[in-house]
């Protein structure tokens, strides 16, 4: 049985724990030991929020070598993450030592008095890579329940940019309908499919957001989806208030799929149960 050591990050304990616990009955149902590190905290927003270079990875790095001695304790190498925003940091952060030699040397030295710092051999991965290299299995315990079922995939922008730590192609991604596809339902694609939703902007320029969003549900309608499906916390929250979308995460499809209803909220079943007829 592989351990995968979970980071959760803020948003997802605080305003999404409908998404940890469907994720976490998916892995359980592919065979994984889900394990949360120890003592985390926030990993520090995206890299990009401050112009000092090496201040954007204190938080990050810190995570890192956190979960480097409870790895180790584990027999595990994979950190999996949920949120896209905290996937983003986090696999800037695993890459310093390989990449940014000079910046990793000046934050390892900040964090030395504290811990041991990080060094290498952990692997950040997001729940959509996970799931991405178990596509036999999940069609296995899928059954093909969700045949005839026409899924838009909505990947909003932090798993694709910037390149260098993309789960898939930015320009044309497909990852997320290789895994709607082993569900047994038909993936359909649309041109806003990575087109940002607004993001944070919902907090104080809310019209950003209604704009996005708007131009995002348009592309889903066209497509002639039943459902859309993200990977991201933050674009569904968007989508549900700035639109009229069937929308759900996209391990709430995979639960759903994979008969594990009794990780799923309500709201989700009141979307997901019109699919197969059930009342």
């Amino acid at each position: 049985m592989e351990t995968l050591l979970y980071y959760p990050g803020c948003s997802i304990k605080r305003d999404f724990s409908e998404v940890e616990r469907s994720s976490r009955a998916v892995l359980e149902a592919l065979g994984y030991r889900v394990v949360e590190l120890r003592d985390w905290y926030c990993c520090g927003g995206f890299p990009g929020s401050t112009a000092l270079d090496h201040v954007k990875y204190v938080s990050s790095l810190r995570t890192l070598s956190l979960a480097q001695s409870q790895a180790r304790e584990l027999g595990a190498n994979t950190v999996l993450v949920l949120c896209p925003f905290c996937y983003n940091t986090l696999k800037q952060a695993e890459k310093l030592p390989a990449e940014r030699l000079d910046v990793y040397k000046r934050v390892a030295e900040y964090l030395r008095d504290e811990l041991t710092p990080y060094q290498s051999g952990l692997r950040v991965a997001h729940l959509v890579e996970v799931l991405a290299s178990r596509l036999s299995d999940l069609s296995k315990l899928a059954g093909g329940g969700l045949r005839g079922v026409r899924v838009a995939a909505y990947y909003g922008c932090m798993l694709l940019r910037p390149r260098s730590v993309a789960v898939d192609n930015p320009e044309d991604p497909g990852v997320v309908e290789s895994i709607v596809k082993a569900l047994g339902a038909e993936p359909v694609k649309h041109p806003y499919r990575s087109y940002c939703c607004g993001s944070y902007h919902a907090v104080g320029e809310a019209e950003i957001v209604r704009r996005n969003t708007s131009r995002v549900a348009w592309s889903v309608m066209s497509s002639g989806a039943d459902l859309v499906v993200t990977p991201c916390p933050l674009c569904l929250y968007n989508l549900k208030k700035y639109t009229d979308l069937r929308v759900v995460h996209l391990s709430e499809l995979v639960a759903y799929a994979l008969g594990a209803r009794e990780a799923l909220s309500p709201e989700a079943l009141r979307v997901l149960s019109p699919l197969r007829g059930e009342a």
